[in-house]
């Protein structure tokens, strides 16, 4: 009972310390020794070396093997492991070695013990059986300190620790630790021999590392790190070596053992394969996917369809069939989703020079026209291209008469043919004059009549604020009770949440893409609300989502960093489509941008305060050289404060441990950001992409389209620092400004990714084989390129 309750303690040394303090009266330590190596092995993971040490020797009854003369260990095997597990975590070159031998010596002793209390040479109490799962840690240890401290991986090395992690398999065959590790190492010999040119030698162990993936997530449901980076590891694994015999026969046999919820985390990475050239590799992804569709149709219905609308003709037909299948099962699911797809674009499709593809979600025909017009004016009167002018309207003037026939166009569509189809099929018809004969006074007139719609467009969209969806959309606010899920809400082990109706009115947010805010009601009778973008490819979003989803796993599972809570926030990200999706809305945020505006505007300063000081003392600043431009920055800032945000938590906050407290979140937030950020490679971070929570005082970012460093490599304006640091952002931190807890946030968020760089690294190439991200071209597409530097920069931070 005492132990299970224990189990559920803050795992902190200070707690553990006080609860066995008050035990030891009644239960001494001896008697308790489980208990007492865990609180050693927590003080030694704090760092907390001699304390460790001390619990070891009370555990030992006061023998010392370092200060004793007589050379063996005495004491019950199980503290002689954690013993030689402190001697080696002292970090001293000798010292490992001698436990690394003594652990030798230990695993013998262990494997050879048949009889009981049998004092060993080396003073071992042995009892009736040393236990399985005792000697396969040990062999596991073993196995990992060896590894350690190999220069190299020459072909002895290799045996004699595949042999260490093969016995801990063999003594412990459902510990998940231990074949995580097999499979680890398998990886490292494979690559190792890739890398000095045996690839026949490289492909013997790449089915023993699957084999061993397979079963340390089968039995490691509750080890949350290894379990997601054996997924991804495993997929690298299947997607380049799946068609071997052997390989095959491995994953065959290992998608007996999981279950089908575990591949819900990497549906994004498993789909973007599904048009895989490799026939054996399609048809098990082929295979895996009609499973899940059978079993959680609500988890992989969304990006099926998203996946039938590439533009790649053998990623539509090889998604098709898998629906096909999907659809003998949940026929009435697919088809709701299908249509709640085109209802979210609202049906509309445009026809283009090279393809055809949906016009973007939630974008009315004004908006349509608003920007064909604005990409024509660029082309005409800019780039002087008046046939690539007159090619970009000509789809949407297509779309407009097809639209001026068909009947069951929207209330919106309806009123826009009205007030507009006159006006610009005549100046359609001026631009097929000036084809035809070559008159300048035809294209003049053309001009005109599109000036005067797009001035009338333009005043119209100023005053859009609503729009109401019977005018958009009437089927979408005829949809009552679907069996679709509310997006985003889906649980393999929750209760679904499906989708009631739609509210009968969405927002329209005052940007540049114009978002659409839409509320779901949900059949649990809560309101869900979602961004309804358009415009971008919200694939890469999604990624980025997962990426910061196992980083916090790897802060929660770090002790020092889970009590701080350095989570970073995130948000539900579904593509509907190439170009457009929903974002699930966070409540309770502002943007720097809205919260600076605010601030200023009461207090009568200009929002653009720097800027304007800048041009009065140098009105051509844009044709200065740069150490002047940067000596008029200078001058900007000194007659400036810059506390905008500073004085914002101040004010916004009731008492002042409210203030310090958001103030801290704020400053370990942006932190771990700033972190993560630089490996990502983000860039465009301004004050209308970062958020700031009301309650809590964190940052959230928005935005993660210039990933990789798109930024960077920009022609015009391209970004040169790691990440984002401005004056309003450090003046918001506390008095040391960078130094204090921004600096130790900074550097144990960069220790922990070190930990885990494997984990990253492979998170990190599984992004660089989604499609969407493929378009960049600032991405190296050499994947071997693309680790190493991910590694440096992990390295060398």
């Amino acid at each position: 009972m005492w132990t299970e309750r224990i189990k559920g303690v803050k795992r902190d040394v200070e707690v553990w310390q006080g609860l066995l303090a008050v035990r030891a009266l009644a239960l001494p330590p001896t008697e308790d020794i489980e208990t007492w190596l865990k609180f050693s092995s927590l003080c030694r993971k704090s760092g907390r070396i001699g304390q460790a040490r001390s619990t070891l020797i009370e555990l030992l009854q006061q023998f010392d093997p370092e200060t004793s003369e007589n050379v063996g260990y005495r004491g019950p095997p199980q503290v002689m492991l954690a013993y030689l597990k402190y001697r080696w975590s002292l970090g001293d070159d000798i010292k490992r070695k001698d436990a690394f031998i003594r652990l030798q010596n230990l695993g013998v002793e262990l494997s050879s013990a048949t009889k009981p209390q049998v004092i060993s040479p080396m003073g071992l109490t042995r009892s009736k059986s040393p236990g399985g799962r005792l000697l396969a840690r040990v062999y596991l240890t073993l196995g990992s300190w060896q590894w350690a401290l190999s220069p190299g991986l020459d072909e002895e090395t290799i045996e004699e620790i595949l042999n260490a992690f093969g016995k801990a398999t063999r003594c412990e065959p459902k510990w998940a630790k231990a074949w995580h590790k097999w499979a680890l190492f398998n990886t490292a010999v494979m690559s190792h021999y890739s890398s000095i040119g045996y690839p026949n030698v490289a492909a013997q162990f790449v089915a023993q590392a699957v084999t061993g993936y397979f079963r340390s997530i089968a039995w490691g449901a509750n080890a949350k790190i290894d379990s997601l980076k054996d997924i991804l590891c495993l997929l690298m694994l299947w997607f380049n070596h799946g068609a071997t015999v052997e390989v095959q026969m491995a994953l065959q046999e290992g998608f007996t053992l999981v279950k089908f919820n575990t591949w819900l985390v990497v549906l994004p990475q498993i789909i973007a394969r599904i048009h895989s050239n490799n026939r054996a590799v399609f048809e098990l992804i082929q295979s895996l996917l009609v499973r899940i569709g059978q079993s959680h149709p609500q988890a992989i219905v969304y990006p099926l369809l998203l996946a039938c609308k590439s533009i790649s003709t053998f990623r539509r037909a090889a998604t098709q069939e898998v629906v096909d299948k999907v659809r003998q099962n949940s026929g009435a699911l697919v088809e709701q989703v299908k249509s709640a797809l085109t209802l979210y674009s609202f049906g509309v499709q445009v026809a283009s020079a090279d393809l055809e593809e949906l016009v973007r979600v939630a974008i009315l025909w004004d908006e349509m026209w608003h920007e064909a017009l604005g990409e024509a004016t660029r082309l005409h009167f800019g780039e002087h291209n008046i046939e690539a002018m007159l090619k970009a309207l000509e789809p949407f003037h297509e779309l407009l008469e097809e639209g001026a026939r068909k009947s069951n166009t929207t209330i919106k569509q309806r009123a826009f043919i009205e007030a507009y189809h006159a006006e610009l099929m005549e100046a359609y018809e001026c631009c097929m004059k000036y084809r035809r004969i070559g008159k300048d006074a035809e294209l003049t007139q053309a001009w005109d009549l599109y000036y005067h719609v797009y001035r009338r467009i333009d005043k119209q969209l100023q005053s859009l604020s609503t729009l109401d969806l019977q005018s958009v959309s009437p089927e979408l606010l005829d949809c009552r009770n679907l069996e679709l899920a509310v997006p985003g809400t889906y649980r393999a082990d929750a209760p679904l949440v499906t989708i009631a109706s739609f509210a009968p009115q969405l927002v329209v947010i005052t940007s540049k893409q114009r978002p659409r805010k839409l509320t779901i009601h949900g059949s649990d009778g809560e309101d869900y609300t979602f961004l309804l973008k358009g415009h971008e490819d919200l694939r890469q979003e999604e990624r980025v989502m997962q990426l910061f989803g196992l980083v916090n796993i790897l802060l929660e599972n770090n002790g020092k960093m889970a009590e701080k809570d350095w989570s970073i926030p995130r948000y539900s990200v579904i593509p509907l489509s190439p170009n457009s999706g929903l974002i699930g809305w966070v409540p309770n945020c502002d943007t720097l941008h809205q919260l600076i505006r605010e601030y200023r505007d009461a207090r009568k300063i200009p929002l653009n305060e720097e800027h304007k000081y800048m041009l009065n003392f140098a009105p051509d600043y844009d044709h200065l050289s740069l150490i002047a431009k940067v000596e008029v920055f200078e001058y900007a800032l000194q007659n400036t404060e810059g506390n905008d945000l500073a004085r914002v938590f101040w004010l916004k906050s009731r008492t002042s441990e409210v203030w310090l407290k958001r103030r801290t979140n704020y400053t370990r937030s942006l932190a771990v950001m700033s972190m993560v950020g630089y490996l990502l490679g983000l860039g465009d971070r301004n004050p209308s992409s970062l958020m700031l929570h009301r309650y809590s005082g964190k940052i959230l970012h928005l935005n993660f389209g210039d990933c990789f460093e798109a930024s960077v490599h920009r022609e015009k304006f391209p970004e040169k620092v790691p990440f984002r640091l401005t004056r309003i952002l450090v003046k918001a931190m506390e008095v040391s400004g960078i130094e204090g807890n921004f600096r130790s946030t900074c550097e144990n968020v960069m220790q922990v990714l070190r930990m885990n760089r494997d984990s990253v690294m492979t998170m990190m190439e599984n992004l660089l084989k989604i499609e969407s991200l493929l378009s960049h071209s600032v991405v190296p597409e050499n994947g071997s390129f693309f680790r190493s530097l991910i590694n440096l920069m992990l390295v060398r931070c």
